[in-house]
């Protein structure tokens, strides 16, 4: 009876209004990044679909500007304006922009059907008096999404190469057009590797992109071998770390659509490295003047590194993917985001300054530490 109690309640919960219509509850013009990447994070680990995803950013969007707002219209609270009198949680956790996120896309789940939009399906979970107004913040929702996926800065003497609305980007030169990357690129010579949201990495070269692997989870590591090739590492969709060894540095010339790559059977076989469910997030792997390679990546919340295929602990208390660099000297440098912070690991993980900032960092040779922030800025952190 209390099962019934409780849905009774949610299916008349929601908003009576698309914003806040107490004047004394300031909503801001433009979303808090940090929110939209807390929403998109938790539609992730749910695997909520691609509709149900842009109907949580629509609803964000429309109910308060994708911010946790700590006021609204009568009782209402959060990034959904989700109310506790009418069942949604404690006033403090819906605060919680997870929570909350969590909330919003589990009902929305249960009552998704197909002939539903997008807007239409958000409406549904909110029960606003404008349900119109969720279709027609497509276009924000979906530039939101884009930047909620924009991963880290990839550093190369010099140049700062990210992800930025869809495309990759070397500084001010746009290397894509296709709108369909995320995440962090690697760089190896002269050629870009970038995975897109359907877990494809491509490689971008000589004014062209090519498909080079597909079914990953995460960034992909690209490392420079001798001879001109390329070996490339990184976590599939089972959680297992793998690898494809000996692709052609530029792979991106000569031309050759990935529609006619895929066709041809061309694209290389994943070699794995580790059994599934072992990893998440990016590999970060450096290579020896002996030719030898160590991988490094986050095990659950420990940093674990492969040398001569066995596995072994280095440090834990890891929060994001690690980046691993060759100092002159001769070691390694290890360094990762805790809390937000740039840390690099010397007996403990020391923090290197107050900054917070997204996904992972960029380390170079000489011990410098670039980051992105969550409005998309890369500065030196360290």
């Amino acid at each position: 009876m209390l099962r019934l109690a409780l849905v009774f309640v949610l299916l008349m919960s929601g908003t009576a209004h698309a914003l806040p219509l107490d004047v004394r509850c300031r909503v801001p013009g433009v979303h808090d990044a940090d929110v939209i990447r807390a929403v998109h994070a938790v539609g992730l680990s749910l695997r909520v679909s691609d509709k149900v995803m842009l109907a949580g950013f629509e609803a964000g969007w429309v109910e308060s500007r994708m911010n946790n707002l700590s006021c609204g219209d009568r009782d209402s609270l959060g990034v959904f304006q989700q109310r506790p009198s009418m069942g949604w949680g404690t006033p403090e956790q819906i605060m919680d922009v997870s929570y909350a996120a969590r909330r919003f896309f589990e009902y929305a789940v249960r009552v998704d059907r197909p002939e539903l939009s997008a807007g239409l399906l958000a409406d549904a979970v909110q029960r606003s008096c404008c349900p119109e107004r969720y279709d027609q913040a497509e276009t924000r929702a979906g530039s939101m999404l884009r930047q909620a996926w924009q991963g880290g800065p990839e550093v190369v003497g010099g140049v700062v190469h990210v992800v930025l609305d869809g495309d990759v980007w070397a500084d001010g030169t746009r290397l894509s057009t296709s709108g369909d990357f995320v995440g962090r690129p690697s760089v190896a010579g002269r050629t870009v590797y970038a995975r897109t949201a359907r877990g494809e990495v491509r490689a971008l070269a000589g004014g062209t992109a090519r498909l080079v692997a597909t079914g990953v989870a995460g960034d992909p590591e690209a490392v420079a071998r001798p001879g001109g090739t390329v070996d490339l590492y990184a976590v599939l969709a089972d959680g297992s770390v793998a690898k494809v060894s000996d692709l052609p540095e530029m792979i991106g010339m000569g031309g050759g659509s990935p529609q006619r790559a895929r066709q041809s059977g061309s694209i290389p076989s994943w070699q794995a490295l580790s059994p599934a469910g072992f990893a998440a997030g990016k590999p970060s792997a450096v290579a020896f003047p002996d030719g030898s390679v160590a991988v490094y990546v986050r095990s659950g919340d420990r940093l674990v590194a492969s040398a001569a295929g066995m596995w072994r602990e280095i440090a834990q208390s890891l929060e994001a993917s690690p980046e691993v660099v060759l100092r002159p000297d001769g070691t390694v440098g290890v360094h990762t985001l805790i809390g937000g912070r740039p840390h690099r690991l010397t007996t403990t993980w020391e923090p290197l300054g107050e900054g917070r900032f997204i996904d992972t960092v960029s380390a170079q040779p000489d011990g410098t530490v670039y980051a992105r922030t969550a409005e998309g800025a890369v500065l030196r952190a360290g």
